[in-house]
């Protein structure tokens, strides 16, 4: 499937205000206005006016359509699907899922799929949050026969993360340690797509004789595997209120540090500030790592002796680079369901994102390709209609034009 879909006007997010909690959205708003006035004198290119938000996809979204009308894609079909997800207990923690900055991408995107099955006629049942492996859902297709469904969503640190946490967890530690020793408050990210232990001393070495010169600004390692970018923040002794600690994402691989009276952990002001960051870069090969390692986990969390159904999203934001970049991932989730993962009965691979047409009107890409296992332990049930089957099936909610 190759399509272009112009989804249902939305008037109101009432099912989002629901599960979000009431107003929590045009708080969060509020709250990025407020640390803007109260910006400290920082590097332009760190305070641009989205910055801050885009950590969080729907509070940036709700903030661009705020200031420029511009529509909200993301808002209107997480409305949406809520709304013909009516009827089904969904997750206990799925508010919280939501409100998190990492984890709400991947909650919308098993909604989605949900969403699709309710569409598509299916009743379906959420696997309640529990330490043990489990799916997402349970759809019941039709007489006795029960279908499990896992959804995931790749991400830059799939390929690697355990690689990546353990150099994290090592260098934050000790290029703080050096900057306490500088009296040194900044804000740090590091860039890489490979991070070596061995590399942690000397590369803390580099950061610090560079940032003690300059205010701002940004350089490649000299080993050559890094790119690092820097922004002063305070004086020494200075304090930075916690609205405008919040305004830098923090995501995954971030941490705050400074003092805090202890009453005030949560609402600041922070004294000494250090707020360091790392990124791992997104290219070609480690994303196809990450879906085949997002195979190998969803592999563990299906339930074996029924037919088991995953979904993975690409997540590729370009049309162009997902044109060049998704015949070749099918081609390795073909390959790697051809010689292992038998309780997998097949894999969806999807990319969808908010896009414009042509004579701008705005809209969603679709693309999904069914990926059957070739010698599955349990087969889909026969003629089960699904989001992203070889048939094509409508499950997608608007006006659709299908792409050549």
């Amino acid at each position: 499937m190759n399509e272009f879909v112009i989804q249902p006007s939305v008037s109101a997010h009432e099912k989002i205000n629901e599960i979000l909690g009431q107003r929590w959205l045009k708080h969060q708003v509020g709250l990025a206005r407020k640390a803007i006035k109260r910006k400290q004198n920082l590097h332009p290119s760190s305070m641009s006016p989205a910055f801050g938000w885009v950590s969080h996809p729907l509070i940036s979204e709700a903030k661009r359509d705020e200031t420029t009308r511009s529509g909200a894609p993301l808002l209107d079909s997480l409305e949406i699907d809520l709304t013909d997800l009516a009827g089904t207990v969904l997750p206990s923690n799925l508010g919280q899922r939501l409100r998190d900055d990492h984890d709400c991408d991947k909650a919308t995107y098993e909604l989605r799929i949900a969403a699709g099955f309710r569409r598509l006629g299916h009743a379906l049942e959420w696997c309640p949050p529990m330490k043990q492996h489990h799916p997402e859902f349970l759809v019941l297709v039709g007489g006795p026969s029960i279908l499990s469904v896992e959804c995931k969503k790749r991400d830059a640190s799939d390929g690697y993360a355990k690689k990546a946490e353990k150099f994290w967890k090592h260098f934050q530690y000790v290029l703080q340690k050096k900057m306490e020793q500088e009296s040194l408050n900044y804000w740090v990210k590091l860039s890489g797509q490979d991070f070596l232990l061995q590399d942690i001393e000397s590369l803390v070495t580099e950061i610090v004789s560079t940032i003690k010169v300059s205010k701002f600004g940004q350089f490649d390692s000299a080993l050559g595997r890094y790119h690092i970018e820097y922004v002063w923040i305070v004086k020494t002794g200075g304090s930075l209120s916690m609205e405008v600690v919040k305004m830098f994402p923090r995501g995954m691989f971030g941490i705050n540090m400074g003092r805090q009276k202890r009453n005030q952990v949560m609402t600041g002001p922070m004294t000494d500030p250090k707020l360091l960051r790392m990124e791992i870069i997104d290219d070609p090969e480690n994303r196809v790592r990450g879906i085949i390692r997002n195979i190998k986990i969803a592999a563990k969390q299906v339930i074996r002796g029924l037919p088991n159904l995953v979904y993975i999203d690409v997540n590729i934001g370009d049309y162009n680079q997902e044109q060049r970049e998704f015949d070749n991932m099918v081609a390795a989730v073909a390959g790697e369901l051809r010689s292992r993962h038998r309780q997998i009965s097949a894999v969806v691979l999807t990319n969808i994102f908010p896009s414009l047409s042509l004579d701008n009107y705005l809209g969603w890409y679709v693309r999904t390709r069914l990926i059957p296992q070739p010698l599955p332990i349990v087969n889909l049930p026969d003629n089960l209609l699904f989001p992203g089957n070889a048939a094509d099936t409508r499950w997608f909610p608007g006006r659709v034009f299908r792409k050549v």
